[in-house]
């Protein structure tokens, strides 16, 4: 195939997918559309940001990338300075993030399950504090086919054979459709310099020997398997589609938060035939914006519990949380059980805290009427501090407690927590500003009483911001 039409098949199925055939008029903006591409720097990626930056002004919607790090190997930092440096000859904002996987997590979960969950819950935070509304992978058809091909051979039911889906909440794929090589042969001559992962030639995971072992060995016996492959998956989707429709209708799914989450009601879920309960629990995934449906085991443990009439809850697979409370069943983030962080900083200054990804900076600044009403990434504070004293950022410790602005006595800050609804998993991973041996302001939740703001003074204004 020539170049051009590679490219000229990479721009239709992204002028297909966003529902736009012909150019708008300029100026025209989609705000439905503010996009956030998952980028590794690899030619897939590459390829995906190249053709979205060519729409994305006649489509009328914002595009920027987020390039998540997980330090598995030493050339890792490169990999991230050549996304960056693609990024700048684009003129496109890039969000480094660093996430390191635990190694009890990779333990658990194995090494690709467990970064894979890190990378999604990672861009899921930075696409909702850059105001995105979408975050856009580069997965295309030889991806589609190997997850079914590893489905197939894990004993997977119709619901995994489904696939990976075009869309999952915030996540959209509109690559599917699109060979590698395709990606491969329009990005060659943009001058984009994209580099590889070396986990993708690693042969110990699964995906890898299917890509490299296998599937050649199946194109030699019948070279339309592919196709055949991605037809299956098609027909598994439709036919999961009609399901889910009748399902939803009877269970009431509903999303928790962002990304925090889901439910659905536990006593129709109790009521359906036993060959139903992995597209009920399938559905609740997708609803909580989980990329992966559950593990075959997961939904046999669920269906023992249901059947034995036991309290429900357990291991959801891939970092995911069943529970049941008040007539519903909870799908929830598991906790990385995070470490421990402790940061000091001087004020004024701004301090990074690589274990969540985002800088606290603490200056003064005007009493503004904001500070009043409350905000989630930033707060006022009133307080003694000169220029130059110290203050700490952590995140949280057994026995912690402050007086919560309005309240006229001190509270277990896991109470507060509790009570302002905020997610179990979530809870470690909270950077909370402390001075001296009080906890000043929780991001998102109060501030301490001690420090409440005085009309006529300037403020103490903290902020958090993405890393």
């Amino acid at each position: 195939m020539a170049v051009g039409d590679s490219r000229g098949k990479l721009l239709s199925a992204l002028d297909l997918f966003f529902g736009e055939t012909v150019p708008m008029r300029p100026g025209h903006v989609r705000p439905e559309y503010n996009l956030m591409v998952a980028f590794s720097g690899g030619p897939d990626s590459t390829a995906l940001l190249w053709g979205l930056d060519k729409i994305s002004a006649e489509r009328g919607f914002r595009l920027e990338a987020a390039h998540v790090d997980h330090r598995l190997d030493d050339a890792s930092p490169r990999r991230a300075e050549a996304a960056a440096r693609i990024c700048e000859q684009l003129g496109l904002p890039l969000t480094l993030l660093v996430r390191p996987v635990p190694e009890r997590l990779t333990r658990e979960r194995g090494r690709e399950a467990a970064a894979r969950e890190i990378r999604y819950r990672a861009l899921e935070e930075v696409r909702s504090a850059r105001g995105a509304t979408h975050v856009v992978t580069a997965h295309h058809l030889d991806d589609q086919i190997e997850t079914v091909c590893m489905r197939l051979l894990q004993g997977s039911g119709w619901e995994g054979l489904a696939g990976i889906p075009e869309r999952n909440g915030h996540l959209l794929r509109p690559l599917l459709e699109l060979r590698r090589a395709d990606l491969l042969e329009a990005v060659a001559p943009t001058g984009l310099e994209a580099v590889d992962d070396p986990s993708n030639s690693d042969l110990t995971l699964l995906r890898n020997r299917v890509r490299h072992e296998l599937w050649p060995f199946l194109d030699g016996l019948h070279p339309e398997l592919r196709r055949s492959c991605s037809r299956v998956a098609r027909a598994a989707r439709g036919a999961r589609l009609t399901v889910e429709r009748r399902l939803s209708a009877t269970l009431d799914p509903a999303p928790v938060g962002a990304g925090a989450g889901a439910s659905l009601d536990a006593s129709a879920l109790a009521k359906l035939p036993p060959a139903l309960l992995p597209a009920a629990a399938a559905l609740l995934h997708r609803t909580a914006g989980a990329p992966y449906p559950p593990s075959l085991a997961a939904v046999s443990e669920l269906a023992r519990q249901m059947a034995r009439g036991n309290r429900i809850g357990g291991d959801a697979g891939d970092g995911w949380r069943w529970q049941a409370s008040r007539g519903r069943l909870h799908l929830v983030r598991q906790s990385d059980a995070a470490a421990d962080f402790t940061y000091t900083l001087e004020v004024p200054g701004a301090v990074e805290v690589a274990e969540v990804s985002l800088r606290m900076k603490v200056g003064r600044g005007p009493v503004e009427p904001w500070m009043f009403r409350g905000a989630a990434t930033r707060a006022g504070l009133g307080a003694a501090v000169d220029a130059g004293h110290p203050v700490v950022v952590r995140n949280r410790r057994p026995g912690d407690r402050l007086q919560p602005l309005g309240c006229s006595y001190s509270r277990r800050l896991k109470e507060i927590l509790i009570d302002r609804r905020i997610p179990r998993a979530e809870r470690d991973r909270i950077p909370l500003l402390c001075v001296g041996d009080r906890i000043a302001w929780v991001p998102g939740v109060t501030v301490d009483e001690a420090f409440r703001l005085r009309e006529g003074e300037d403020a103490w204004v903290a902020e958090l911001q993405p890393a």
